[in-house]
């Protein structure tokens, strides 16, 4: 329950504190005195986007402080925040930053937003016009579905999972099947490209050997005649080995008489024996040398292919590998497109499983709210009101296969109907009455403000509107923001809001505690000024 607010510097608030009971808090006043700009704050500091024209002066920010108190039942609902008893909510506006804190710790905002769900309802008239939307009608079924069955929020949560899994697949699919329609085309490409490549068998060096043998084979007459001439100047007769021989010889004989002489006889032999090796080498490449016209073709043509591919492809090495790694990119998208097919499948036969589930807990307590919600609108004087929740099978997508509805029949002369087109505004107010004194009963949450849920109710109705909120506040604290003096004179708390017109406009806040002043305001209520008639009037409904 909500314990305390402090506002401070807010929209046309200077400083306001006020403390509040359990049970039933009931705001009254004058039209534009300033109610629905304490429920403002109320919405603002529990996560409520904001601009930063609600600060009163802009000198310095404004700041609202909220206190809750928390039951034990409260506070094993609310285990996953590890929270204590007693919980401060404040947020700061400045003109450049805002603040949120949680007992005295920053936090961000979806952490209070997230915690709001679990403490505290807002129902505006905005929200009454909304609800009657049939696309809001699911929701409100699925707030009821959670918090009464608890299989079911964890179905919800795993099948939205999965579903955002499943239409993410199917995209993926999809681009990839329009990717491997051009994919193939290109794959056959590659493989021709590859296939020529590799058909060719071009090794690394080839291209530098080839054409040094080309060399010789180009310059063989030349080449014979050139190393022929040079083994016979060397080795033939008379030639410079013969002559080198007799030489060391004589050096041999002279190295005999002088040791000193023997390193130059090394030497000598050295170079003879070289000359030897170079006159039989010349000799034997020389004899060997023949012409080869065949294997010159063959040259040739292979340089021609090396070329052509060449000037195909550049870099044959380069581009084989490259060619290879694409078509590898793309065998494996094909390969991607079978894992992607059998997750789909795989996904498409567990979301069904989970919707099946799910649609079968929302029609069964579909039925369920429609029959509490039958007896709440009883209470609330539409005696002969029918009201149904119909479900009809849809296409699946974020939600399930449910398309959810609200039917209403407010007299026994009209057959169900969508309820935006049947229920009058007064109608509308008491139905969503119904509808969050069903939820309270499965403990949604522990605080309900309603802003003039009273709207277009007037006489009986407004006795029964007046019981069904005042028997709602034994179970959880209820806010009422109301112009009807039946309402306000079943409130365990009443606080009167006006607006001081001293030097600057100010909303003040006056918790009534004298008894004489609660009648006073009860009695304006009831007609506009404080006079014996409406005094009396005002007694008689405290009575009751």
């Amino acid at each position: 329950m909500i314990k305390s607010i402090l506002i401070k510097n807010f929209i046309l608030i200077d400083e306001l504190f006020l403390e509040f009971e359990n049970g039933f808090n009931v705001l009254t006043g004058e039209t534009g005195a300033g109610k629905s700009i304490i429920l403002k704050a109320i919405d603002t500091v529990m996560g409520a986007r904001v601009q930063k024209d609600v600060i009163f002066n802009k000198d310095k920010p404004a700041l609202i402080e909220i206190t809750f108190l928390h039951s034990k039942k409260d506070l094993n609902n609310l285990k996953d925040f590890d929270l204590a008893p007693e919980t401060v909510i404040s947020r700061e506006i400045g003109l450049n930053s805002q603040k949120i804190r949680l007992n005295g710790a920053l936090v961000n905002l979806e952490t209070i937003k997230e915690l709001r769900e679990h403490l505290l309802d807002i129902h505006s008239q905005n929200q009454s016009y909304t609800y009657v939307l049939p696309k809001y009608h699911i929701e409100l079924l699925d707030a009821y579905c959670k918090n009464s069955d608890s299989s079911f929020s964890k179905n919800l949560s795993e099948y939205e999972k999965n579903y955002r899994e499943f239409s993410d697949v199917s995209k993926k699919l999809a681009q990839l099947k329009e990717n491997n329609s051009k994919n193939l085309q290109e794959t056959d490409f590659l493989k021709f490209q590859i296939n020529e490549l590799d058909s060719a068998a071009i090794f690394e060096g080839e291209e530098e050997a080839l054409n040094g043998e080309l060399d010789v084979l180009s310059n063989i007459q030349s080449l014979k005649e050139t190393t022929y001439s040079l083994y016979y100047s060397l080795g033939g007769d008379d030639g410079v080995c013969d002559a080198l021989s007799k030489m060391k010889a004589a050096l041999c004989g002279a190295a005999d008489c002088d040791k000193k002489l023997e390193e130059v006889q090394n030497a000598f032999i050295e170079a003879h024996e070289n000359l030897k090796f170079c006159s039989g080498f010349l000799r034997e490449y020389s004899q060997n040398l023949e012409d080869n016209p065949q294997r010159l073709n063959e040259i040739n043509e292979r340089l021609s292919l090396i070329l052509k591919l060449k000037r195909k492809y550049g870099d044959v090495f380069e581009a084989r590998e490259n060619l290879g790694r694409r078509l590898s990119e793309i065998e494996s998208d094909f390969s991607s497109f079978d894992e992607l097919e059998l997750k789909k499948a795989q996904l498409e036969k567990e979301i069904e499983s989970l919707y099946k589930k799910l649609s079968e807990t929302r029609h069964k307590k579909a039925r369920e709210l429609s029959d509490m919600i039958v007896c709440e609108l009883r209470k609330l004087e539409l005696s002969k009101a029918e009201f149904e929740i119909r479900i009809k099978e849809k296409q699946p997508d974020i939600k399930g296969i449910d398309d959810v509805e609200f039917l209403i029949s407010t007299n026994v002369s009209t057959a169900l109907a969508p309820l935006a087109k049947v229920a009058s505004g007064g109608e509308i107010s008491r139905v969503m009455l119904a509808i969050k004194t069903v939820f309270a009963k499965v403990d949604m949450v522990s605080t309900v403000i309603f802003d003039e849920i009273d709207t277009g109710v007037s006489g009986k109705a407004s006795g029964a509107v007046a019981d069904e909120i005042a028997k709602l506040s034994e179970d959880i604290q209820v806010f009422a923001i109301t112009h009807q003096p039946i309402i306000a004179a079943r409130a365990n708390a009443h606080f009167y809001i006006s607006k001081s017109q001293d030097g600057a406009t100010k909303v003040c806040a006056k918790k009534l505690t004298d008894e004489k002043e609660k009648l006073e305001a009860i009695a304006a209520l009831a007609s506009g000024e404080v006079n014996s008639i409406s005094v009396s009037f005002a007694k008689e409904l405290l009575k009751s």
